[in-house]
């Protein structure tokens, strides 16, 4: 991101990919970039109310961070919580623009590429505030897949249709198939 002028006017970008639909917001009025509107209010999910700095983790902690929105009536408000936009993907930026012509200058630098993690909603009297907590893809590097078995309904759960498990049932130990015998 190189600054052009003397006077440097910073702008975030944030976009949410949804599974029927794109959020593009800014941190105030609305601009362009790439031929996409980003504005400071959307639809459903409102105008954002405050932003946590995106933290690097050390140890078994993936990045993330939280949003919290301010949507516009209590029905957009639970309609955020929708579960298929979880795993939906955040990007984040930080550029510059032309207050002129409204535009972008240059490449904005992406900050942050995370996915939606968790959704709460708080309501209290007058006021709708929803929590949108994102964390980036490694946080699945430290998943423990626990439930994982050699058995014919884990089997059948991963390769609907497969039968070969249905039959290995009541045997003192099981052997991954094309798994190196040691003995």
């Amino acid at each position: 991101m190189a600054f052009t002028g003397r006077v440097i006017h910073p702008v975030a970008l944030m976009e949410i990919t949804l599974p029927a639909r794109t959020v593009r917001l800014c941190d105030g009025g609305f601009l362009y970039w790439g031929g996409n509107l980003f504005d400071c209010v959307d639809e459903d999910f409102g105008t954002v109310k405050s932003a946590e700095s995106f933290e690097e983790k050390t140890g078994d902690e993936a990045p993330g961070g939280k949003v919290t929105f301010l949507p516009r009536n209590t029905a957009d408000a639970a309609a955020l919580s929708d579960p298929a936009f979880q795993n939906s993907r955040m990007k984040f930026w930080l550029g510059e623009y032309d207050p002129v012509t409204g535009h972008v200058v240059g490449t904005p630098e992406l900050s942050a590429d995370l996915s939606i993690d968790t959704v709460t909603l708080k309501r209290s009297r007058g006021q709708r505030e929803v929590d949108i907590e994102f964390e980036s893809a490694a946080k699945r590097l430290f998943m423990v897949m626990r439930g994982n078995a050699l058995n014919d309904r884990f089997h059948q759960q991963c390769y609907p249709g497969e039968l070969g498990m249905v039959n290995a049932t009541g045997m003192p130990r099981s052997t991954a198939w094309g798994a190196d015998n040691p003995g």
